[in-house]
């Protein structure tokens, strides 16, 4: 394994209950992917909620998001907010009615135009253990 790919699956530490307090006060998690075109790292910022202990994306166009073509090619994401950093392996939901309840939790937290406006595509979101 080369040190881009240890570099991504370094755990640094969990979240404790607090830190997941501090979680439903920010806006964007940064999410850490290996680029499948040339294998380098990327990080971005991204929107996300919170539910029953697990960290949901939804991708802004669906299947056709890069980064979730990236991340569904590698299997794995970091992620990093206030003080922690986590590698792990999400879970792909392609259920609409899972989707569907997800893409509502956006809306409560950031407002439903804007996640009309944002996510005009919902065929598929991220379900990530916190």
């Amino acid at each position: 394994m080369n040190a881009v790919n240890n570099a991504l699956l370094t755990l640094v530490r969990m979240p404790s209950r607090n830190d997941e307090d501090a979680l439903l006060s920010e806006e964007e998690v940064l999410i850490t992917f290996v680029r499948s075109k040339n294998g380098k790292t990327r990080t971005i910022p991204v929107w996300f909620t919170l539910n029953s202990g697990k960290m949901e994306l939804l991708p802004m166009y669906g299947l056709k998001t890069k980064w979730f073509v990236d991340l569904e090619r590698s299997g794995r994401v970091g992620l990093g907010v206030k003080g922690w950093k986590k590698d792990a392996k999400p879970t792909f939901v392609r259920d609409p009615k899972t989707v569907d309840e997800i893409k509502e939790r956006f809306s409560v937290k950031y407002g439903k135009g804007k996640v009309k406006k944002y996510y005009p595509t919902s065929e598929i979101a991220l379900e990530i253990p916190l």
